[in-house]
Parts: C-alpha cells; sequence; structure tokens
C-alpha cells in the first residue's frame, strides 16, 4: 500500500480516537430541556428575561426560587453573586445544594438597600448559577440579572435651594443662596406652630377638660403647646436641612435623632394626659356609691396605661431604628412566657390585688376576720395588704392571693355584727 494513503488512514483513525469522547461528552452535555429555575413573579429561565425591581431606602426584599431538575441524574447547584455597587447587595444567597433526579428544592435569597443610598436608576446585580451533573462533572451556568431601581427618601437634589422644598430661589444675590430658603421656611414653620397653638389648641384642652372633673382647661392647654411647638420644631430639621443639600448619612442620622424625641415627648404628654383624665374619671365614679370604681384603682389604671405606652413608644424607636418588629415581637414572646412560668406568684398576687380593688371586699379602716384572725384593713395594694392588730401596734403585710382564696368576714359591712 502507498506510504502516503497509511499515512492519512493513521491520521484518521487518531482524529476520530480524540473526538469520539468529545463528541460523547457533548451529547451528555446539560441542555435548557433538563433544568428550570424559576424565582416567582419576576423570572423563569425558559424566557431568560431581566428582573426588575424598585426598592427604598433601608429595605429588604426576600425571595424564593426554584429548581427544578428534569433530568435523570443529580444536579449540584453553586451560586455566585455580584453587584455593581456597595449601597445594595445580596443579603443573603443559598449555599451549594444538590436537586435529585426529576426531583425539586426551594432556595430563598433576599437583597437590601442600604440606609443612606442615594437614588440610583440601575443598580446592577447578578447571580450565577452553576448546574453540575453528577457524576460526570459536565456544567452549564445560568445568570440572571437584577436591576434595582432605589427610590431614596435622602434625596435633597430636587428641593435643594427651594423654598419649602418646591418653589425654586431666583432671587437676586446676596440671596440666592440656599440660606434665603431654608430662613424662610423655617420662619413659616413657626408661623403653622403658632397658627395650631391659637387655633387647635384650645379646642383640644376644652375637650380634654370636659372629660375631668376639674377645671384644668389651661394645663391641657399648657401640655398640648409644648408637644406642638417642640415636634414641630423638630420635625422642621430634616426638610430645612434638605433645603441645604445635606448628604443622606446627614439627613437619615437627623431622621433617626428627629423622630426619637417626638416619640418620647409624645409618649410623656400622652400619659401625663391620660392620668390626668383617669384620675378624675375615677373620682368622678367615687361619688356614685353603687359604682365599682374609684381612686383606689388608680394604680391599676396607672400600670396598665404605662404598660400600654411603654410597648408602643419601644415599638415605635426600634422601627426607626431599623429592628425586624417581628424577631423582636417573638423573641418578647419567649421571654413573657418564660417570665410568666417563672413568676407565677407574683402575677397571682397582681391579679389577686386587682380583684380585692375591684370587688371591693374590704376598705381601710374596716375591721375583718381572716381565717379567724381579727385584722384593721390599712392600706390594699396591688401586691399585698396592709393590716394592723387591733391594738394598731403591729403591721401585718399578706401576700393578696392568700388574702383573695381565704374566708373574709368584714365587720363593718354587716352593721349588726358582733366581734
Amino acid at each position: 500500500m502507498n506510504r502516503k494513503i497509511l499515512i492519512a488512514i493513521a491520521i484518521a483513525l487518531m482524529t476520530i480516537m480524540v473526538m469520539a469522547p468529545i463528541a460523547s461528552d457533548q451529547a451528555d452535555a446539560i441542555s435548557q430541556n433538563d433544568y428550570s429555575i424559576v424565582i416567582a413573579g419576576y423570572y423563569d429561565s425558559d424566557h431568560k428575561q431581566d428582573v426588575n425591581i424598585d426598592m427604598g431606602n433601608g429595605e429588604t426584599i426576600e425571595s424564593s426560587l426554584y429548581i427544578y431538575n428534569k433530568y435523570d441524574k443529580d444536579l449540584d447547584v453553586q451560586f455566585i453573586t455580584r453587584s455593581s455597587v456597595d449601597e445594595v447587595q445580596f443579603s443573603s444567597v443559598p449555599g451549594t445544594t444538590m436537586v435529585k433526579a426529576k426531583g425539586m428544592t426551594r432556595l430563598t435569597f433576599s437583597i437590601a438597600v442600604d440606609m443612606t443610598c442615594n437614588s440610583m436608576d440601575n443598580a446592577n446585580l447578578k447571580m450565577e448559577i452553576t448546574l453540575t451533573e453528577l457524576p460526570d462533572n459536565v456544567s452549564t451556568v445560568e445568570v440572571i440579572n437584577f436591576n434595582v431601581r432605589v427610590i431614596s427618601d435622602f434625596d435633597s437634589e430636587e428641593a435643594y435651594n427651594k423654598f419649602f422644598g418646591i418653589i425654586d430661589n431666583n432671587l437676586p444675590e446676596p440671596f440666592n443662596t440656599s440660606v434665603t430658603p431654608f430662613i424662610v421656611t423655617i420662619i413659616a414653620y413657626v408661623l403653622l406652630s403658632y397658627l395650631v397653638c391659637i387655633l387647635i389648641v384650645p379646642r383640644l384642652a376644652n375637650y380634654f377638660d370636659h372629660m375631668t372633673e376639674k377645671d384644668d382647661k389651661k394645663k391641657f392647654e399648657r401640655i398640648l403647646t409644648s408637644l406642638v411647638t417642640v415636634s414641630i420644631g423638630i420635625v422642621m430639621i430634616n426638610p430645612g436641612l434638605v433645603i441645604l443639600g445635606a448628604d443622606a448619612t446627614t439627613l437619615d442620622l437627623a431622621y433617626r435623632l428627629t423622630m426619637t424625641f417626638v416619640v418620647v415627648t409624645a409618649s410623656f404628654a400622652i400619659w401625663k394626659i391620660y392620668i390626668y383624665i383617669a384620675e378624675n374619671l375615677l373620682y368622678e365614679y367615687e361619688k356614685d356609691d353603687d359604682s365599682v370604681l374609684d381612686t383606689s384603682l388608680l394604680p391599676v389604671f396607672g400600670a396598665i396605661g404605662k404598660i400600654i405606652i411603654c410597648v408602643l413608644a419601644v415599638g415605635s424607636l426600634m422601627y426607626i431604628y431599623g429592628f425586624n418588629l417581628q424577631g423582636v415581637l417573638v423573641s418578647a414572646g419567649l421571654i413573657t412566657l418564660g417570665i410568666t412560668m417563672g413568676a407565677r406568684s407574683v402575677l397571682a398576687q397582681f391579679f389577686s390585688g386587682i380583684s380585692l380593688l375591684l370587688t371591693k371586699r374590704f376598705r381601710r379602716g374596716d375591721r375583718v376576720k381572716i381565717s379567724g384572725d381579727k385584722f384593721i384593713v390599712k392600706k390594699v395594694k396591688l401586691m399585698y395588704t396592709e393590716f394592723t392588730n387591733e391594738e394598731k401596734d403591729q403591721v401585718i403585710t399578706i401576700p393578696n392571693d392568700r388574702v383573695e382564696s381565704s374566708a373574709i368576714y368584714n365587720f363593718d359591712a354587716d352593721p349588726n355584727a358582733e366581734d
């Protein structure tokens, strides 16, 4: 045979031997039909569309990603994420996972925007998902693009150097700087505060005064005037800083501090008004001999009101400072359960005290017999009751749960009773 023909046959055989494994791998490679990736409401790998999301300052969105393995072999899945900006990032991403043959898995991820992020039209994030068929280690990569538009609460560009943040400052020099609309805006807020104090505060004070027995309109006016003045003065800081062109970090800090002050001030004012109204209402009910309510219940109403106001105030502050209230509430529930289990005796005393105050089984000065012993009632408190002996030379303190569960005979409740 011709030497050239032998060489040609040898080269052909070598080429076939080299290309055969490659062709075999290509025949077994993962195709688009072998899997499907879905982000509910955002993405489907069959269509390859970008994910477009609008977010605000400090916002975090969480979503679920589903991987369907249509292949007859297991898939190893790995994730790599990237972001074009530091202010918008994946705050949590799935780790390496395995999807069984003909199976499905659900994973969660979240995207977070920094609290002091400025507005931006297109923050690009990428999620690269590498799917590897096992055991042959044949891989493919699915890339999902996330286009995030950030709508910031702290942008000062549109309100910079504008009266009230909306009217352009077209005044000539030296009044064309941002200081002029800043001063004018502050004066406007002061006038607004004055009008509220003149027109609305007296009506509110009059309304609260009608709910009390005493003539306390002036006192309510002082409280409400202080609240309105301080609140408006604090709230106007942020619009003023926006007009001056402050950056997002400064605006965020100012917002948190001002809202903290407003929450604390409002809580204090609400507490003062609440306790004042409660005291006067109980005083009015006390005049009725058949009423179960009197001023002795003020500690109960005070404790309940204080708990409610404090919980609302703390919850508001935690929201302002970005705490996850859902997680906090779950933790608080568990802590409360633990405290309840460990303080059953204390709670029993507390609720027994409320029961004694409401049912009025005895009053201060009454002569009573409790479990065979004679006492004179000195003071009824929420947790315990103080008694004196008949000679009044000793003070006996008994927890209210024991008093409530005892047989009590009140001599003063029965005019014909004999000691």
